[in-house]
C-alpha cells in the first residue's frame, strides 16, 4: 500500500506564511501548504483534495483544517480510520504551532507563524524533537539540547536517556517498554538514519553467559533477509547497556493501531496476516523460531508495509531463563498468545507454536477478545489443550466462513489438529474470498 502525495507547487519558507502544513517523512519536510486562505485545505484520498494522499487507511475526504478569525481549526469529515492531533483522536480541535496531525499513515506537521513586522528578526522557534511541541526561549535553559536538537524538560523527565549517545545512537524518542527492554527511535550518527534501538533493561544484563547468548542470536536473526522482516543492523554494549539496532519502522505496531481504532478491517488483517506467515515461514526455514509472536511486534513502514520484529529473541531470553517472572505474571498480556503445548508440557518453542500464536494475534485484532476465556493462569495452565475456541463469526459477523475455519484451526488447542507450519497457514488465508 504505498502513500504517495499530490500537491500544490513548493510554497518556499514558512516565515512568509501566517499558517501552514508540512507534510514530513522520516521527520523532515517533504511538501508545505499555506493554511491561511479562505478556503479549507482538505486532506484525502480525492484528486479533489487540496492535500491528496495515496493511502488506503485514508478516506477520499477524510479531514480538512481551515482558518477563521479565532484561529485555526482541524475537523474530521467522517473518516473511517480517524484523524489524530498529538496522538489524540479528534472530531475537530483547534491546532496550536508545533501541532502534528496523522491521518492514516501520513504524518504532517501545523506551523503558525505571525505575520513579520517591521522588528529585528527574532530567533526561531525550536521543536522538541521527541514530542514535537515548541520549546519557547524561555525554557531552553532546562532544555536537553545537542548538536542537532532539542528536548523539552517534560520529556526528558519522563526519559532521562533522551539526547543521549549509547554506542554511535542518540536517543529521540521512547516508543514502547516490554519485558525485555525499552526501545527508542535513535539517531545512528555515522549513517544519518533513523533507527529503532531496542536497550535491554539493566537486570538482564547482570547475567554475561546470558547476554552472549542473545546476542548470538540476535547474530543469527541478523542474517535473515526477507521483505517482511524488521532488519538488525548491529547489536553491541557500550557505557554498560546492551542494546540491537533495527530498522525503524515509522507506522508504529499493529497492536497500538487497535488501541487507537479498534478492530481492524478484515481486508487488512488478512494482508497483514498473510505478509507475517511468509516472514515466519521464511525463518523457520533458516531454522529460526520466533518464539514471541503477538500485535506489537507485528510493525508498519510508512508504506503500509507489514514487518515482523524481534525474530528469535523472545526464544533466546526463555533459554537463559529471562522470561520466567514474565510467564508466571503476564496473564492477560503475552501468555494468551503461547500454545497450549508450552505452559502444560514445557514444549520448546517451534513453527506450531508460532502459528498459534499468530492465529490469537488475528483474532485480536478483528473482534478485540482472545479465542479462550481467561480468568487466571493456574485455569489457563489446568485447561491447556482440552478448550475450544470462540467462533470468529461470533463475534465479527462480516468475518468470511473460510477465515473463520483458517484462524479456528491456527488456534486448536491440540497440535495435532493444527497447522503443522506457517506456509500451511499462510495457504488457507490467501484462499480466504472477502
Amino acid at each position: 500500500m504505498a502513500v504517495g502525495v499530490q500537491c500544490s507547487p513548493w510554497l518556499g519558507a514558512c516565515a512568509a506564511l501566517r499558517a501552514a502544513i508540512i507534510l514530513l517523512k522520516d521527520d523532515k519536510p517533504v511538501s508545505q501548504f499555506a493554511a491561511d486562505g479562505e478556503k479549507p485545505v482538505t486532506i484525502g484520498r480525492s484528486a479533489e483534495c487540496v492535500i491528496q494522499i495515496h493511502d488506503g487507511k485514508i478516506s477520499r475526504h477524510h479531514c480538512e483544517v481551515r482558518t477563521t478569525p479565532d484561529g485555526c481549526f482541524v475537523r474530521d469529515l467522517g473518516s473511517k480510520n480517524g484523524t489524530f492531533v498529538n496522538g489524540a483522536r479528534i472530531s475537530e480541535a483547534r491546532l496550536r504551532d508545533g501541532d502534528r496531525l496523522q491521518v492514516g499513515l501520513a504524518q504532517l506537521l501545523f506551523r503558525c507563524e505571525t505575520p513579520p513586522v517591521e522588528e529585528p528578526q527574532s530567533v526561531p522557534p525550536h521543536l522538541c524533537a521527541s514530542c514535537g511541541k515548541m520549546v519557547p526561549l524561555d525554557a531552553l535553559l532546562t532544555a536537553r539540547q545537542t548538536q542537532a536538537r532539542v528536548y523539552c524538560a517534560a520529556c526528558v523527565s519522563g526519559c532521562p536517556l533522551l539526547g543521549q549517545v549509547i554506542g554511535r545512537y542518540e536517543i529521540v524518542q521512547l516508543l514502547g517498554r516490554g519485558s525485555i527492554g525499552a526501545v527508542y527511535k535513535a539517531d545512528q550518527l555515522s549513517m544519518g538514519r533513523l533507527v529503532a534501538l531496542k536497550v535491554l533493561h539493566d537486570e538482564l544484563t547482570a547475567d554475561p553467559d546470558a547476554v552472549a547468548r542473545f546476542l548470538r542470536d540476535a547474530r543469527t536473526s541478523g542474517q535473515l533477509s526477507h521483505p517482511n522482516i524488521i532488519r538488525i543492523y548491529d547489536m553491541n554494549r557500550a557505557d554498560r547497556h546492551t542494546f540491537i539496532s533495527m530498522e525503524y519502522a515509522q507506522g508504529g505496531d499493529l497492536g497500538s493501531l487497535f488501541e487507537r481504532q479498534g478492530p481492524l478491517p478484515v481486508r487488512d488483517v488478512v494482508s497483514y496476516a498473510i505478509a507475517a506467515a511468509s516472514a515466519v515461514a521464511y525463518a523457520h526455514s533458516a531454522g529460526v523460531v520466533h518464539g514471541g509472536l503477538k500485535p506489537s511486534n507485528l510493525l508498519l513502514t510508512r508504506d503500509g508495509i507489514l514487518k515482523v520484529a524481534d525474530i528469535g529473541l523472545a526464544r533466546s531470553l526463555d533459554v537463559a531463563g529471562l522470561t520466567t517472572v514474565v510467564r508466571d505474571c503476564d496473564v492477560v498480556g503475552s501468555i494468551r498468545y503461547v500454545a497450549p503445548e508450552c505452559l502444560v508440557a514445557n514444549v520448546a518453542g517451534n513453527a506450531q507454536t508460532d502459528v498459534y500464536a499468530l492465529g490469537v494475534t488475528c483474532f485480536r485484532l478483528l473482534t478485540g477478545d482472545f479465542p479462550y476465556p481467561v480468568t487466571s493462569l493456574p485455569e489457563l495452565t489446568r485447561t491447556a489443550g482440552m478448550r475450544r475456541p470462540k467462533s470468529l463469526r461470533s463475534l465479527r459477523e462480516d468475518c468470511p466462513h473460510d477465515l473463520d475455519a483458517a484462524i479456528a484451526c491456527a488456534v486448536a488447542a491440540d497440535p495435532a489438529r493444527r497447522f503443522r507450519s506457517a506456509d500451511e497457514f499462510r495457504h488457507a488465508l490467501e484462499a480466504v474470498k472477502h
